[in-house]
């Protein structure tokens, strides 16, 4: 079944404990719940991250480079609205979807700042309902796809691990 806390779905948490180990060293800009990364932000305030930052801003905050990325945002507006409605936090989009505004500070910002700050040969593992994750523009080359198929109706989760193999190329 589908599970909000991505990383407690059985199959992306084997494929988490293969590629991220202890965290050390990882950075994840929508942690929720359970992220096993080391460096962790998470735009609600009531979740057990070390920032509470919109996700374009937390990249800010990161220096030097990291072995790798968790990157599980909320996969559609629908999923921001309900996520974030109650924090009432302003975004660099500036779009609204029926009065909430996106909180994430942009899916494609965020991952190209997020791409200057993973070091050659690290990883990046993208959540979502696509496999686009960071891309071959950002230096970036797919080696692992999960499908994990959550049954009835309920879209399935897409799981991208990919390896950076290009020093910044924008």
């Amino acid at each position: 079944m589908p599970n909000k806390w991505t990383f407690t779905i059985k199959p992306i948490a084997e494929l988490l404990a293969r590629y991220v180990g202890d965290g050390k060293g990882w950075i994840d800009p929508f942690a929720g719940m359970s992220s096993p990364a080391e460096f962790t932000n998470d735009l609600n305030p009531e979740m057990p991250a070390k920032y509470h930052l919109d996700a374009f801003d937390y990249v800010d905050t990161l220096e030097g480079n990291y072995k790798g990325c968790l990157f599980d945002p909320p996969y559609s507006i629908v999923q921001v609205t309900r996520s974030y409605a109650d924090i009432g936090l302003k975004s660099k989009l500036g779009f609204s979807t029926n009065g909430a505004e996106d909180p994430t500070g942009g899916f494609t910002k965020v991952r190209d700042k997020l791409s200057r700050r993973i070091m050659l040969n690290g990883l990046v593992i993208s959540c979502g309902w696509n496999s686009s994750g960071f891309g071959k523009s950002r230096g970036f080359r797919i080696i692992e796809i999960l499908l994990v198929c959550h049954g009835a109706t309920h879209n399935d989760t897409i799981v991208t691990v990919e390896h950076k193999v290009k020093a910044h190329l924008f």
